[in-house]
């Protein structure tokens, strides 16, 4: 497909995913994302689940953070 016959959508959008150095650092950022949700609804539950719990829970929620701090530094070196 010509240039011409993109979009005014489709050119800005290939524009922006050249500046912003290419689609692996989306796609790294989903997936710290979407393990960082993951990791903390799991934290959430196993805190919440009984009282012997409490320190899995906090564990596992300050794991998630790691993930969530790691997907922020490549949103901020982007």
């Amino acid at each position: 497909m010509a240039k011409e016959e993109l979009t005014l959508e489709e050119q800005v959008e290939r524009i922006r995913t050249k500046r912003n150095g290419g689609e692996w650092k989306d796609r790294a950022r989903r997936i710290l994302n979407n393990v960082f949700l993951i990791l903390a609804v799991c934290g959430v539950v196993t805190y919440f689940s009984g009282s012997e719990n409490h320190i899995n829970g906090i564990i596992l929620v300050g794991i998630a953070m790691m993930f969530k701090l790691a997907e922020i530094v490549i949103r901020i070196i982007r």
